[in-house]
C-alpha cells in the first residue's frame, strides 16, 4: 500500500466527515456513518499485519491518512488514529489465530480501547476475570469491540503478589493481560466533557467481573516480543504512538491555514481600507504558519523514513535515534499549535466567534499537544539523551 492509495481511499469519505463534524462536536462522539465508511474502506485496520487482513501500512501511510482527515475534522482524525492504534495493540498481543480470524471474518470491525494497564485480570478456568476502569477510550461510542490492558493479579491480592495465576511457580513481575471483549460487555460512562477533540467520544469504560476466554487474551511481561513479526512491531512501543499525533496536529493546522486564507482575501478589518490579506501582520502570520507546519512535518517524515528503514532490517533502535524521533514529533505538534495560534491572533475578533471555525481549531490542536507522547516534556527527555544522560522516562 502506498501513500497515494491511502489518501485516494479517504478522499471520497471527506465530504461525509465534513457534513457530520458539527454533529460530532455537539454530541461529543464520533458519527457512526463516518466510521462505518472508514471501516468499509479498510482505513481502520491500516497497521494490522497484512496476513491478518490488515493494511500492513508503513508509518508514512498511516500518518498521511490521519493528516488527510485532520484537514477536515480534528476529532475524526484523532478517533481514526486511536482506533487504528488499538487494532495494532490487539494484533500485537492477542493470539494470532484469533486476530487473523476476526479481521478476515469481520473486516469492518471497529476496535477501541486502551493499552494502559489500569484494570486487574485474574486467572480462572478457561480464561480471565477482568475488572477495572479505563480513561480516554477514544471512539468507544462507535466500537464493536474493546481491547484493554490489565495487571495480572492472583488470589485475593491487589496486584502485588508474586504467585503464579495457575498455582505453580511465581509469576513474572509486571505481567500485563490484554483482552478483547464485545462492547456490550463494558459500561461506557459519559465523562468526555471537554473543549478540544470533543467529537472523539473519549469516555471512561468500566468492566466488572467480565470473563474473557483464553482465545481473546494474551499475557506479556516486560521485554516480551509482540506476536507479529513485521517492521511496525519491531518499533519500541514508545515510538509507535508519537508520530500519528503529528498527523492530527498538522491536519488541523492546514485546516486553519485554509480558513485564514479565505478570511484574509475577503475581510476588511474595522476602520481600515484594505483587505486583511494586505496587512503586514496577516502576511507574516500566514508565512510563519507555512514555515512552522511544513518544516515540522518534513522533519518528521525524514525521521520516520530513517526509523522505518531500521525496523525493516529488524534492527534495534538506538537511544539517539529514539530521542530524535520523539523530539521531532513533539516539535512538529508544538509548531502546529504555534501556527494556529498565530493565525487566530491575526484573524482578529473573527477568531472569537463561536459560529466560526477558530475556537474549535484552537481547542483541537492544543489538545493534541496535551498528550503525554508529544507533550513538552518529551523535548526535555530527548535533550537529556542527546547530552548523554539517562532519559529519566520509564516509557522511553
Amino acid at each position: 500500500m502506498q501513500v497515494e492509495d491511502v489518501v485516494a481511499r479517504a478522499e471520497p469519505i471527506l465530504p461525509l466527515v465534513a457534513a457530520h463534524a458539527d454533529w460530532s462536536n455537539e454530541h461529543r462522539r464520533p458519527h457512526p456513518d463516518v466510521f462505518a465508511a472508514l471501516a468499509r474502506a479498510g482505513l481502520l485496520r491500516l497497521i494490522a499485519p497484512a496476513y491478518y487482513n490488515g493494511g500492513g501500512a508503513a508509518s508514512e501511510e498511516f500518518l498521511a491518512l490521519i493528516e488527510t482527515l485532520g484537514r477536515v475534522d480534528g476529532s475524526a482524525a484523532w478517533t481514526a488514529m486511536t482506533i487504528n492504534e488499538e487494532v495494532g495493540i490487539a494484533s500485537a498481543h492477542l493470539p494470532a489465530d484469533s486476530m487473523a480470524g476476526l479481521l478476515h471474518d469481520q473486516p469492518d470491525v471497529i476496535i477501541a480501547g486502551s493499552g494502559v494497564a489500569l484494570g486487574r485480570a485474574r486467572r480462572v478456568d478457561g480464561g480471565w476475570l477482568v475488572n477495572g476502569r479505563w480513561k480516554f477510550v477514544s471512539g468507544v461510542p462507535v466500537a464493536d469491540r474493546v481491547v484493554l490492558a490489565s495487571r495480572v493479579v492472583t488470589g485475593s491480592d491487589n496486584g502485588d503478589s508474586d504467585g503464579d495465576p495457575d498455582g505453580g511457580a511465581p509469576r513474572r513481575a509486571g505481567q500485563v493481560c490484554f483482552t478483547l471483549t464485545p462492547v456490550t460487555d463494558v459500561v461506557i460512562e459519559d465523562t468526555w466533557h471537554v473543549a478540544g477533540l470533543r467529537g472523539s467520544g473519549s469516555n471512561d469504560v468500566v468492566l466488572t467481573d467480565v470473563f474473557v476466554p483464553d482465545t481473546w487474551a494474551g499475557v506479556f511481561g516486560p521485554g516480551d516480543p509482540s506476536v507479529p513479526r513485521t517492521p511496525y512491531y519491531c518499533l519500541p512501543n514508545s515510538l509507535r504512538f508519537p508520530f500519528p499525533k503529528v498527523g492530527v496536529a498538522v491536519g488541523v493546522a492546514r485546516h486553519a491555514m485554509a480558513a485564514f486564507d479565505q478570511l484574509a482575501r475577503t475581510k476588511k478589518p474595522s476602520f481600515l481600507p484594505e483587505l486583511l490579506a494586505e496587512r503586514p501582520n496577516a502576511q507574516a502570520a500566514a508565512a510563519q504558519a507555512e514555515a512552522l507546519v511544513s518544516s515540522g512535518r518534513a522533519w518528521v517524515g525524514e525521521l520516520m523514513n530513517d526509523l522505518w528503514a531500521v525496523a525493516g532490517r529488524y534492527e534495534p533502535v538506538g537511544p539517539e535515534q529514539h530521542a530524535r524521533v520523539r523530539l521531532g514529533a513533539s516539535y512538529a505538534v508544538d509548531s502546529a499549535i504555534r501556527a494556529v495560534e498565530g493565525l487566530a491572533s491575526a484573524a482578529g475578533t473573527t477568531a472569537s466567534q463561536l459560529d466560526g471555525p477558530w475556537p474549535r481549531l484552537l481547542a483541537d490542536v492544543r489538545s493534541v499537544g496535551q498528550h503525554f507522547m508529544v507533550g513538552p516534556q518529551q523535548m526535555h527527555t530527548a535533550g537529556r539523551v542527546l547530552l548523554g544522560q539517562d532519559p529519566g522516562d520509564p516509557v522511553f
